[in-house]
C-alpha cells in the first residue's frame, strides 16, 4: 500500500471519528416536532404555543411550567435554549413554550417602540387561556403552575405573578430584575415566591439599575434603544420581600459548573418567618445577558451557547419543588447543579 493510497482511506475515518466527537458533546434537546403546536384566540387574538407532554404520565394531574421567551425570540427558540422539554420527560411535568405577539410580552415597561406595548395586548389573559385548553388535553394540577422567562420573558414572569397570583405559584427571573413600569402597577407586590439569577456585566439589563437597551435590529453592530426603566438587583430582591411580614436574610457562595474560569457566584435568599415563601438571587461576576448552561437562542454569540456558571434548568426546578401548595414536581434527588 503506497502512501496516497493509505491517506484516501484514512482521512474519511478522521472525519467520522471528529463529527462523531463533535455530535457526542451536544446537549440532548427534545426535538421540535415532538412539540404540540397549537393556536387559540385570546382578546380576540391568534394567539401560540407548544408544549410537550412526558410519555409516561405517572399522575392524574401535572404540574405545568411556562418557559418563556425574550424580546425577539419565540417559544420554538426557548425549546433549544432551555431544554426544558428534557427534564419535563425525566421529572413528568408539562413544558409549556408560548409566543409573545410581535415577538414580545406586554410586561409592563410600556416601551413605545414596541408593537405589544402599543396594542397593551392582554397577556395574562392569554395565560389563563392556555391553561384552560391545556386543561382540557391533560389535566393539570393547578397547584403546580410555575413561569420562568429570560429578559422580557423575566420581565413577563414577575406580571404573571403579580396579576395572576392565583393561577401561578412561583416563577423566576433570568437576565431580569424588576421595572419601575412594574412596580407603579403591582404595589404592594403579593406574597409570592420568586428568584432572580443575574449578571454583573449584562450589557442589555443593567444589575444596578437604570434603562434597558435593546438592539434595535438583530444584526451584530444594531443601533441600542432605550427600553424603559429598572431597579437594581438587590432592590428587585428587597421589592419582592417588602409584603414578608418578617423575613430572614441569608447570604453564600455557590459552586460554578466552570472548572476553567473559577468565579464565586454570589447567592441571596429571603425567607418570610410566618409563611413558606421565599425570594433568591444568583449574582455572577462577570455574567452576561445569557441564560447558564444554555445551548444557543438566535446564534452562538448570543443568550448562551453552554455556558458554564450554573444549572439554570436544575436551579428552577429545584425552587418550584420547594414552592408549590401540595405534592412534588420532582424528585428529592434531582441534583443542584451548582
Amino acid at each position: 500500500m503506497n502512501l496516497i493510497s493509505f491517506n484516501k482511506k484514512r482521512i474519511p475515518l478522521i472525519l467520522m471519528i471528529s463529527f462523531s466527537f463533535f455530535c457526542k458533546s451536544l446537549p440532548s434537546i427534545v426535538p421540535v416536532k415532538e412539540h404540540r403546536l397549537e393556536s387559540i384566540s385570546s382578546d380576540g387574538i391568534i394567539r401560540t404555543f407548544r408544549y410537550y407532554v412526558p410519555k409516561q404520565i405517572k399522575e392524574n394531574r401535572l404540574p405545568l411550567i411556562f418557559i418563556l421567551h425574550g424580546g425577539g425570540g419565540s417559544g420554538e427558540g426557548m425549546i433549544y435554549l432551555s431544554r426544558m422539554s428534557e427534564k419535563a420527560e425525566e421529572y413528568g411535568f408539562i413544558a409549556v413554550y408560548p409566543d409573545g405577539y410581535a415577538n414580545r410580552w406586554n410586561d409592563g415597561r410600556k416601551i413605545p417602540h414596541s408593537l405589544t406595548d402599543k396594542r397593551n395586548t392582554n397577556d395574562i389573559e392569554f395565560f389563563r387561556d392556555m391553561v384552560r385548553y391545556i386543561d382540557k388535553e391533560i389535566p393539570i394540577d393547578y397547584n403546580r403552575i410555575h413561569a420562568v422567562g429570560i429578559s422580557n420573558g423575566g420581565f413577563m414572569t414577575q406580571r404573571l405573578l403579580c396579576e395572576a397570583e392565583d393561577l401561578f405559584s412561583s416563577g423566576y427571573s433570568i437576565a431580569a430584575v424588576t421595572s419601575k413600569g412594574l412596580k407603579d402597577i403591582c404595589n404592594p407586590p403579593p406574597k409570592k415566591s420568586i428568584g432572580f439569577i443575574m449578571g454583573t456585566s449584562d450589557d442589555v439589563v443593567p444589575y444596578k439599575g437604570g434603562t434597558v437597551f435593546i438592539p434595535s435590529d438583530p444584526s451584530p453592530n444594531a443601533q441600542r434603544i432605550p427600553a424603559g426603566d429598572v431597579m437594581s438587583y438587590l432592590e428587585s430582591l428587597e421589592y419582592w420581600t417588602s409584603s414578608f411580614s418578617c423575613k430572614e436574610e441569608s447570604k453564600s457562595q455557590k459552586r460554578h459548573l466552570n472548572k476553567f474560569w473559577k468565579r464565586d457566584i454570589q447567592y441571596t435568599k429571603f425567607t418570610d418567618c410566618s409563611s413558606d415563601q421565599m425570594v433568591e438571587g444568583y449574582l455572577i461576576p462577570g455574567g452576561g445577558h445569557i441564560w447558564p448552561n444554555g445551548f444557543y437562542y438566535q446564534n452562538e454569540k448570543q443568550y448562551g451557547y453552554l455556558s458554564k456558571d450554573l444549572d439554570t434548568r436544575e436551579i428552577v426546578l429545584q425552587f418550584f419543588r420547594t414552592n408549590y401548595k401540595k405534592e412534588k414536581l420532582v424528585n428529592n434527588n434531582a441534583p443542584l447543579g451548582n
